[in-house]
């Protein structure tokens, strides 16, 4: 579809990509700026031309990209705005995203968009190109802009000059205000096949033979490129074993051992610890659910998923399920007090266990 807008020319000025995160969003964005400033000739983007080069090292004066970070105490001057040191961060974030756009950065703390940021690339926006005729910007995670930062960017995207292009992503949609969505047009990414998964397994993570340990990150990998990536050559078992001891505590209705693991969880030191709690949550239940409708035939071991029958069987109640990782996942991104995320969770799914056991009494 862009392909077709691209080649006749009628590409709108703002998109929005959105899906699950690793589904190629990011890579999809850099692959349309590429095309939109290259200079090659017929075969857009070229990836040898000068132009292309530049935007390849983050380097062109008319494509300008925005990752979410966790900026330390260092990376902010006395007056709360951004140091040198700060925005040397933020310039290595950018070229370690695009050298490896399906690799997920990892956080130390709960990363964001900084206000000056946006408001660095709305004054390059409006100035205009300056080596070609078009002007692109991808700006990575929207949905973790604050307020301040999200109105910075609305005067752009209402008016912006011409030939200029600008290409946001997310990973939760239902974060975004309505008012920046509503100017965008909206290009929804599916998850990514177990095969199409292992292939690029093969190609990013340089592996020639499809192994044991490429399949098994394909399929815990739920869709994403990203996850897989993640997956490989690491090991999920003390992860899963955590979600599973959390996840089967719900759903026994056992409070105190809810309680429990609540309390050594929240003490995890990091956002990407409780993510990837919230993450292997959401397989285990698919899985669940899977096992419960005699329909999986992916590589599962038998200790993957929760007891078949503590899981409801009601399709309805397994989205609300879903829906509380989602949640909690929104939670985490909006720097939630994690103690009170999990015990909401902790609540919501013995809520939605109770009820069917109460019907099936």
């Amino acid at each position: 579809m862009l392909g077709t807008a691209f080649a006749a020319g009628t590409l709108g000025h703002a998109y929005l990509f959105s899906g699950e995160e690793g589904v190629g969003k990011f890579e999809a964005a850099f692959e349309l700026a590429l095309a939109l400033l290259c200079t090659g000739g017929a075969a857009a983007p070229c990836r040898t031309c000068v132009s292309c080069q530049k935007a390849l090292r983050n380097a062109h004066p008319d494509f300008h990209v925005i990752v979410p970070a966790a900026l330390d105490k260092e990376h902010k001057a006395s007056d709360g705005k951004l140091s040198p040191a700060g925005w040397d961060f933020l310039s290595q974030n950018v070229r370690e995203r695009i050298e490896a756009p399906y690799r997920r950065p990892s956080h130390a703390g709960v990363p964001a968009i900084p206000v000056e940021w946006i408001k660095e690339v709305n004054h390059a926006i409006l100035r205009g190109a300056v080596e070609g005729s078009r002007t692109v910007a991808i700006i990575a995670g929207v949905d973790l802009m604050n307020k301040e930062s999200a109105n910075a960017m609305l005067k752009t995207l209402e008016e912006p000059p011409k030939n200029t292009f600008i290409i946001l992503t997310t990973n939760m949609p239902q974060s975004i205000l309505p008012t920046i969505a509503s100017r965008c047009q909206v290009v929804r990414f599916g998850l990514v096949s177990v095969e199409h998964i292992k292939e690029a397994l093969h190609q990013v993570a340089g592996m020639a033979e499809p192994g044991a340990e490429i399949e098994r990150a394909a399929q815990y990998a739920m869709g994403s490129v990203s996850r897989a990536l993640s997956l490989l050559g690491s090991d999920q078992t003390e992860s899963l074993a955590e979600a599973r001891g959390l996840l089967n505590a719900c759903c026994a209705g056992d409070w105190p051992a809810v309680s429990q693991r609540i309390d050594t969880l929240s003490r995890a030191d990091g956002y990407d610890a409780h993510t990837r709690l919230f993450m292997n949550l959401l397989y285990l239940v698919r899985n669940g659910i899977l096992r419960n409708e005699g329909r999986s035939s992916t590589y599962i071991d038998e200790s993957d998923g929760v007891a078949a029958a503590s899981l409801p069987p009601d399709v309805r109640r397994v989205e609300r399920l879903c829906a509380a990782c989602q949640d909690a996942l929104s939670a985490l991104s909006s720097n939630g007090n994690c103690g009170i995320i999990y015990v909401n969770f902790a609540i919501t799914v013995m809520e939605i266990c109770d009820v069917e056991k109460q019907q099936a009494g």
